[in-house]
């Protein structure tokens, strides 16, 4: 008998007698489904004395829900990463078909919206960089230096938008509540990709950046070959 064929027998509304005789007809059912064991509870008769077996038994089912409950955490964490990777390995693979910059600013900003499902997505350049002009890619020049000092320890920045921030790098339509501020270079600090979510808890100060470094590589030397292709470079 299986476990779901057990549940069905449950949940039919069997009196105690026939699941008794049932149960005498077959002995062999708990040698076949052990994990029924773990859902019976069976008293020990020890008097006015508190049971030590029941105690132990009583401990064993509650640390093996426990590890149930971290391994169902494990799979899921394992699943998410497995999906971030592929996507990660997608996007990767569209950089190095991009034949231009344009092309790979699109790219960028198209697969972390449809792939990732960030809502909102910026890749901005610094006016040094090299990057032609007229693009409109290009920070504006009273808030480089404050880029480059929220980004000086080498890390993405990870919390609450700041207004002044916000209307320079995501359109006034779009809701965001919470973000990351990623630097984008390989060599040297070229720009910032800016990821905006809706949702308050997308992106919070706990949030490990380790992806978030490796993607603000991958995309920084991709930008950079391009910029070196296009004589830009500087």
């Amino acid at each position: 008998m299986t476990r779901e064929s057990c549940e069905s027998v449950a949940r039919s509304g069997l009196t105690e007698a026939q699941v008794a005789a049932w149960l005498v007809e077959h002995p062999e059912i708990f040698v076949r489904n052990p994990w029924l064991l773990e859902h019976l509870t069976v008293p020990h008769q020890c008097g006015d004395a508190v049971s030590l077996i029941e105690r132990q038994v009583a401990l064993l089912r509650r640390t093996n829900r426990d590890l149930c409950r971290q391994i169902e955490n494990l799979v899921h964490v394992a699943r998410a990463n497995d999906a971030l990777l592929a996507n990660m390995h997608r996007l990767t693979l569209a950089l190095l078909e991009a034949r231009c910059l344009d092309e790979a600013v699109s790219l960028v900003e198209e697969a972390l919206r449809e792939r990732f499902r960030i809502e909102g997505v910026t890749l901005r350049f610094f006016p040094d960089c090299g990057f032609p002009a007229g693009a409109g890619l290009s920070l504006p020049e009273d808030v480089v230096e404050s880029f480059r000092h929220l980004f000086a320890v080498g890390e993405a920045y990870v919390g609450t938008p700041q207004k002044r921030y916000r209307t320079i790098l995501f359109p006034k339509e779009i809701l965001i509540r919470s973000w990351a501020l990623v630097p984008i270079g390989h060599r040297r600090l070229i720009g910032v990709l800016a990821l905006g979510s809706n949702d308050e808890a997308r992106f919070w100060p706990g949030l490990g950046k380790v992806f978030l470094h490796r993607l603000g590589e991958v995309v920084g030397a991709r930008m950079e070959s391009l910029l070196e292709t296009d004589g830009s470079w500087r």
